[in-house]
């Protein structure tokens, strides 16, 4: 049964009985959804921002949210985009039919589908239709919990590559595409969580995270995304190019460890908000920016080949695009604390 569009306020007076206190009273619609009756009680709380937010304290009322999705009105290219769509909007229950029926082609991006994404199963299966169930709850898995499991694999995935440019076996590069398939389905896993967080009140609560937090975390895990997409870069690169290795002096080598010193930082500083950190993570970053642009430029003029400046080149550009990456982390950063150092003044 489909909600009905609820309308998005409404201007009620303020009154006054007792002669001190003040009441207002509560739609009607509002109170028959959540099955409120005479008696029962509400939650009112007062917000940071001092707004006052009503909760039904025992709601009878069950919810979950559903989406369909009509096969006969997309075509094969889009329906994984569809699907992906339908779980960043938080719908517990996905339901997918077609009047003629589904073709290998399209159970293939199902699957697909399901391993990208995290606590989806197909409950019910027909020629015809196929309803896929949310099993995981939003607050199992918090927010730090997904951020520190990207960071741990966008780090280890930066030493593998630092050694095997230092000569050491490739082959320990071979799984970079699935740990990037991991990075991925955690971002998509966090930017549902995060849609529902803005939408519920009652989850901001249990996953202990304010609405304008989790909007920059959401920041934050696109960062890691992008940053997983050049540690595969990179890999491919190193996989598929047979040159020389890199010395460990050349300053593509020098610069990494820069790198791993200020996301130690910056990670810490999620939960810890020493914000001098944060800044000395900022100019880490910063100084190897300037050492890579620097590389790219004089590596030219050495005497490597073209083929081996080239791919030098990809390599200390992907990496300069990740500390550029990580420095947009620490700006995020100086912006949530400053918004949890604000504070509201009434004049």
């Amino acid at each position: 049964m489909r909600t009905p569009q609820r309308p998005k306020s409404e201007v009620r007076k303020i009154q006054l009985t007792g002669g001190s206190t003040y009441i207002v009273s509560l739609p009607k619609r509002w109170v028959s959804e959540h099955g409120i009756s005479p008696k029962d009680q509400v939650r009112v709380e007062w917000r940071p921002s001092g707004n006052l937010r009503v909760m039904p304290e025992a709601s009878t009322i069950l919810r979950r949210r559903e989406l369909e999705i009509d096969l006969d009105k997309i075509t094969i290219n889009f329906l994984l985009d569809h699907l992906i769509g339908a779980y960043l909007s938080g719908a517990q229950l996905i339901r997918i039919f077609s009047k003629s029926g589904f073709e290998r082609k399209h159970r293939k991006v199902f699957r697909t589908f399901i391993q990208t994404t995290r606590g989806i199963e197909i409950t019910t299966e027909s020629e015809k239709s196929i309803e896929m169930l949310s099993l995981l709850n939003p607050t199992e898995i918090p927010l730090h919990s997904s951020i520190n499991r990207m960071y741990l694999l966008v780090s280890i995935q930066i030493r593998d590559i630092t050694d095997v440019l230092g000569g050491s076996d490739s082959s320990v590069l071979n799984d970079s595409e699935e740990r990037e398939k991991e990075i991925d389905a955690l971002r998509l896993l966090m930017e549902r969580q995060v849609g529902q967080i803005l939408e519920s009140s009652s989850l901001e609560d249990s996953m202990g995270i304010n609405r304008w937090e989790a909007s920059e975390f959401s920041k934050i895990v696109r960062i890691f995304e992008r940053m997983g997409d050049h540690c595969l870069l990179i890999s491919n690169l190193i996989l598929e190019f047979e040159g020389k290795p890199i010395t460990p002096k050349s300053a593509l080598l020098g610069v990494i460890p820069l790198w791993h010193k200020s996301m130690k930082l910056l990670i810490s500083n999620l939960r810890k908000y020493k914000i001098n950190e944060v800044h000395e993570a900022k100019s880490k970053l910063s100084d190897a920016i300037k050492i890579l642009e620097a590389y790219e430029s004089n590596l030219w003029d050495q005497k490597v080949g073209r083929i081996n400046a080239l791919y030098r080149d990809k390599i200390s550009e992907s990496l300069r695009r990740i500390c550029a990456y990580s420095m947009d982390m620490s700006e995020i950063l100086i912006n949530m604390h400053n918004h949890r150092s604000s504070f509201d003044k009434i004049y």
